[in-house]
């Protein structure tokens, strides 16, 4: 189906030529990402932070396989018919299949997986996935979900999906943690996940604060699930997916609620507690249950 000047050019999306990228990675890089995510900082998650920051040997956060992932933001390309301008990043998931080692020469493939139409006035939703790979199996597989707010009513396959509500509406959460985002050091740069220049907007006026990508928020999120829920141990993630509901800002304090679906199970959300306002809603973990722990 060839795109016009406003709307998708599908078969031309559903085919682009993503090659095979390798991402080299070692254990200062998994330092740096942890530490963008916010590790380190006082609070409850201080003393298990330093088995991810250990200069010899550090545990590995699977979130880091998110920035792994980052590259070319192709979606600009004109070719595409994507209205980048109104693009909004709505999800993301990761599903561990083997646990990133603390170095690695690691291959990076992707492909568009879905392009669903909403409708012309809401939108498309397109799914990609991307794979990290060693030479012999997939690390780690990695779910994004964009809508694209500019270009519905294409005429393509409607996005019937279910929007599982995971978050339980009738009890209270199990456990929940606060923790302290990114700090933004006016003297020695942004924040590693600092979102660009041209698009930071200070937090209700307050200059000092500056917004953070969504990478950021999962980061974050993320390390509140191997505490609350897998001892900090992260070989026991398998999957964690998250649905963006809001900005993070520098300097904030994150609430990280979790409720107990079944064995292995739970919902997650996330909200801000100075502001008030959800950042991650409806969020599920999939982990590996301990049965020697009390």
């Amino acid at each position: 189906m060839a795109g016009t000047e406003n709307s998708l050019n599908i078969d031309k999306i559903m085919n682009w030529p993503f090659a095979a990228e390798p991402r080299v990675y070692n254990a200062e890089d998994c330092i740096r990402y942890a530490r963008g995510f916010g590790a380190g900082l006082p609070g409850a998650l201080h003393q298990g932070d330093q088995l991810f920051l250990d200069a010899e040997n550090p545990l590995v956060l699977p979130m880091i396989a998110v920035p792994l992932a980052d590259g070319e933001f192709w979606q600009q390309n004109p070719a595409t018919g994507i209205l980048w301008q109104q693009m909004v990043h709505a999800g993301e998931a990761i599903t561990v299949h083997q646990p990133l080692p603390v170095a690695g020469d690691i291959i990076l493939t992707q492909k568009v997986d879905k392009i669903l139409d909403r409708g012309a006035d809401r939108g498309a939703t397109m799914i990609q996935k991307l794979n990290l790979s060693d030479q012999d199996k997939t690390l780690v597989t990695i779910d994004v979900v964009t809508v694209l707010r500019g270009n519905g009513g294409f005429g393509g396959e409607p996005d019937n999906r279910p929007r599982e509500q995971w978050v339980p509406d009738d009890r209270p959460a199990d456990d929940s943690v606060e923790v302290l985002t990114p700090i933004y050091d006016t003297h020695g740069g942004g924040a590693l996940f600092e979102l660009n220049a041209g698009l930071a907007v200070a937090s209700d006026g307050n200059s000092q604060q500056r917004p953070l990508r969504g990478v950021c928020s999962f980061g974050l999120a993320g390390r509140a699930a191997l505490y609350l829920l897998c001892d900090n141990k992260p070989e026991r993630l398998k999957h964690f997916s998250v649905r963006y509901a809001g900005m993070m800002f520098t300097d904030e304090t994150m609430k990280i609620e979790v409720w107990h679906l079944s064995p292995g199970r739970a919902a997650l959300r996330m909200s801000a507690v100075e502001r008030g306002k959800p950042v991650l809603n409806h969020c599920l973990v999939e982990y590996v249950v301990d049965n020697n722990s009390n």
